[in-house]
C-alpha cells in the first residue's frame, strides 16, 4: 500500500495524476427550459423605409453631407441650377465619383438636375432631354 501511494505521488508530481483519485459521481443534470424555435415572420405588404433626399447646394462645401447621404445608401437629387459654372463641375465631379465608388448610377433629369442612386437603388426611365425620339443622349459631354 505505501508502494502504491508513493507511486500515486511520484504520477502526481509529473501531472499524470490526481492526488487524492476522486470516486467518480454522476452529476445531476439541471434541466433548462428550451423554448420552440419559431420560423421568421415577414410582412410583404410592408414597403421598405427608403429615402429620396433632395439638395441644392450652395457652395461646393455641402457636398460632404450629399455624399453622407450616399454612404448610408439613399437616393439624392441635386440641383446645380443657380451655381457658376466651376463649382456645379467641381460637385457634380464629387459626386459621380462617390456614386462610382458605391457602384451607384447618376441619371440626368433635368437642365442641371441630377440624381445620384446606390446600387441599391434603381433608376429606369428616359432622360428628360430625350423628347419623343427615345434615343438616349449622353448624360456628360467631354469638351
Amino acid at each position: 500500500m505505501a508502494n502504491n501511494r508513493l507511486f500515486n505521488k511520484i504520477l502526481y508530481f509529473l501531472g499524470i495524476e490526481d492526488e487524492d483519485p476522486a470516486v467518480h459521481q454522476p452529476e445531476e443534470s439541471l434541466h433548462i427550459p428550451v423554448r420552440p424555435e419559431r420560423g421568421r415572420i415577414i410582412n410583404i405588404h410592408q414597403a421598405p423605409k427608403n429615402r429620396v433626399v433632395v439638395f441644392k447646394p450652395s457652395c461646393f462645401d455641402e457636398v460632404r453631407e450629399i455624399s453622407e447621404e450616399l454612404k448610408s445608401r439613399r437616393a439624392v437629387i441635386v440641383n446645380l441650377e443657380g451655381l457658376d459654372k466651376e463649382a456645379a463641375r467641381r460637385i457634380l465631379d464629387f459626386l459621380s465619383g462617390s456614386v462610382f465608388v458605391l457602384d451607384g448610377t447618376v441619371k440626368k433629369v433635368g437642365s442641371g438636375t441630377f440624381v445620384f442612386a446606390p446600387n441599391n437603388v434603381d433608376i429606369s426611365g428616359l432622360n428628360m432631354d430625350e423628347g419623343e425620339t427615345g434615343r438616349e443622349k449622353p448624360l456628360f459631354t467631354v469638351r
